[in-house]
């Protein structure tokens, strides 16, 4: 089997090399878990459902919408204070906290929704509802309220109003123009200066340390300067750039300190540089940019892995003899794999190919299929919760991998950050993506118990926590005994035919994620049977015979996949794959009274098969798969060698049997 161990390490040896000679514009890290923290509550370190963060050098902050408050954490999640002490009460101010962010001195910017009482009005007093920022002091007192709509003018038009209860109990109007409470982010310069994102009227206010507000730039579109209304993030860089996630037209659009229009980066894609919806991005001290986008890479193995199919080894040691064919059957059972990679019925063999050569997931279509949140209809909502728990059924494990990308000061790309959630976990499956920090740490959150995980950034490491595996074990015994009376006038025993067989099946498969687009797959399937069987002649019993067979196979594969295009109406990918059979059997037939009958024979056989198989997706539309396999032997399942003893117990007869094939295929397959 050392040949076979050798063929194994030679794809993990290929990554070696190219990760060694990648540069370093490829490069890949992955994350490891520093702690968990929070969780569900109302108060002392514990949210609700629609939380936001925000960080210091040493604090992190949380609002939390629901609950109508902000807490002040340590780096390492403890609850320090919040603020107010009381939510519940009618003084709290927050309505709606949102967004926010810490200046250098520790104050708190926290964008909400507000009511405005608009100067000059008293009989009745009139109020305007509007989106605005909050400035807290470090211990929660409140500085100042920003607003990016204008509060204290009569409207222009006739509005609908609301009949309200002022402070002092008194009858009042309140006036809720559109988007009243819509959604803000902000963002601070070095200079303390605030940036509000004000993403749905395509605008960026800036406001002044001494809030006064300064200037507006942006709009909607997506030519230069402008972007979407559905902008996710706002950030401001070391040069007092803003950076903008331009959410709908997947690119980060950069202004400088003035409202000046710098250009833009990225593209729609799944590729080195792209973005699929960037929704969150932070810049680090050292001027590097770090974007979460939306795009999931999906890996999903259901069954067995279809790696590769290799040659036939059907198990045909002797002619057929009395007896024999159920131990030609069995045999063939026992030392061939029925399912998986190695099947080789026909129609198993070309389902295997089939797959092989084309399947075509529509990642993001067929996700949301199965595991969307929301719906519309319950009835919908069932046949979606009915089809995941099928698909977890049928599925050895199922990861989603996300990606965070890096990019130097002026938007070239450097690398990104890979990490899994493993849908197949109770605990794990619904950990969502809730914050970067200027650290670079990664938090996520799960959807159910609102515990918050922070994890740092390592570089490319083999860790078990990227790996996934299964492992099966099968055993069959099984023990028949055939009585037969041949044609005569008594019923009395003319042949007894006794057969034990047993099987024991181990498979072991493994799967490690080199990054979002490069997958390797090994598989191993180690399979043992033996065969017992005697033939009794009671009439002519020195023709009585015992066979005993054993059959030991291991066949390794291991399947390197590289997604050269995750785009899903674009998808290519490229396979590389070895498997690799190696067998032994072993048969005797030895007359079962010897004192009678020496005669016996013994068989003994071998096999050794490699097969190479490169698959490629020229391009969307155009496949080409090569094939070379060493067949060894070609045309049974053993080279084998029977020794013939005749009834003295002497060697008689010696037959040899080899037989060897070397095969290349070529296919081009062009869809129109």
């Amino acid at each position: 089997m050392k040949k076979s161990v050798l063929i194994l390490q030679l794809p993990l040896f290929i990554l070696c090399l190219l990760h060694i000679g990648l540069n370093p514009a490829f490069s890949v890290d992955f994350i490891q878990l520093e702690r968990e923290f929070s969780g569900k509550g109302t108060t002392q370190g514990r949210f609700g459902k629609d939380i936001h963060l925000a960080f210091d050098n040493q604090n992190i902050y949380v609002s939390d919408t629901e609950n109508r408050l902000i807490q002040k954490l340590s780096a390492t999640g403890e609850f320090l204070f919040q603020f107010p002490e009381a939510p519940e009460s009618p003084d709290n101010i927050l309505r709606k906290p949102g967004h926010l962010a810490v200046d250098s001195i520790g104050n708190i910017y926290v964008a909400d929704v507000t009511v405005h009482h608009i100067a000059e009005t008293t009989d009745p007093k009139i109020y305007m509802f509007a989106p605005c920022v909050h400035k807290f002091s470090a211990t929660g007192a409140l500085l100042d309220t920003y607003f990016v709509d204008p509060v204290d003018v009569y409207p222009k038009v006739v509005l609908p109003v609301s009949l309200i209860i002022d402070e002092k109990g008194k009858t009042a109007f309140g006036i809720q123009p559109k988007g009243y409470d819509r959604a803000l982010r902000v963002a601070l310069n070095t200079q303390n200066e605030l940036y509000v994102l004000d993403a749905e009227r395509g605008r960026i206010h800036k406001f002044g340390g001494d809030g006064e507000h300064q200037l507006a730039f942006g709009r909607y579109g997506a030519d230069d300067g402008e972007f979407d209304m559905d902008a996710g993030d706002i950030a401001i860089d070391a040069r007092g750039n803003v950076l903008i996630a331009d959410t709908g037209n997947h690119r980060i659009v950069r202004f400088d300190s003035t409202g000046k229009f710098l250009g833009s980066f990225g593209r729609k894609g799944r590729g080195n540089g792209e973005f699929m919806k960037p929704m969150a991005l932070t810049t680090l001290p050292t001027g590097e940019i770090l974007v979460k986008d939306t795009s999931r890479f999906r890996r999903k193995i259901g069954g067995l892995p279809e790696i590769i199919a290799l040659s036939p080894t059907l198990t045909q040691l002797t002619e057929m003899t009395p007896g024999q064919a159920e131990l030609a059957d069995t045999i063939a059972n026992a030392a061939r794999p029925q399912y998986g990679p190695f099947a080789q019925s026909p129609a198993s063999a070309a389902n295997t190919a089939a797959l092989n050569r084309r399947v075509r997931l529509l990642e993001e279509a067929e996700y949301n299929r199965y595991y969307a949140d929301e719906t519309d209809d319950e009835g919908k909502a069932e046949l979606a919760e009915e089809l995941k728990r099928t698909d977890i059924r049928l599925t050895l494990f199922h990861n989603v991998i996300s990606r965070i990308q890096k990019f130097d000061r002026n938007g070239r790309y450097l690398g990104r950050i890979i990490y899994e959630t493993d849908q197949l976990s109770e605990e794990k499956h619904d950990q969502a993506f809730l914050d970067l920090d200027s650290s670079g740490h990664l938090y996520l959150r799960d959807a159910s118990d609102f515990t918050i995980a922070q994890y740092s950034v390592t570089g490319f490491t083999v860790r078990p926590s990227h790996m996934n595996g299964f492992y099966t074990a099968r055993a069959a015994s099984l023990h028949n005994n055939y009585l037969e009376d041949y044609e005569d006038i008594d019923f009395s025993t003319d042949v007894q035919d006794k057969l034990s067989q047993l099987e024991l099946k181990n498979m072991f498969g493994w799967t490690y994620s080199l990054s979002e687009r490069w997958h390797l797959t090994f598989l191993d399937e180690l399979t043992y049977g033996e065969q017992d069987e005697q033939y009794i002649t009671p009439a002519k019993v020195e023709d009585s015979y015992d066979f005993e067979t054993q059959a030991l196979e291991n066949a390794l594969a291991a399947n390197l996949k590289f997604i050269t295009n995750p785009n899903p109406y674009r998808y290519t990918e490229l396979n590389l794959s070895i498997g690799r059979v190696d067998g032994t059997s072993d048969l005797t037939q030895d007359a079962l009274f010897p004192e009678l009958n020496r005669q016996h024979r013994e068989d003994t056989g071998d096999a050794s098969s490699t097969v190479i198989e490169l698959n490629w997706d020229i391009w969307s539309r155009g496949n080409l798969w090569l094939r070379y396999a060493n067949l060894n032997p070609a045309e049974t399942s053993r080279n084998f060698v029977r020794r013939f003893y005749d009834v003295s117990g002497d060697l008689y007869e010696v037959f040899g049997s080899r037989n060897e094939a070397r095969q290349f295929i070529g296919e081009l397959t062009i869809k129109f």
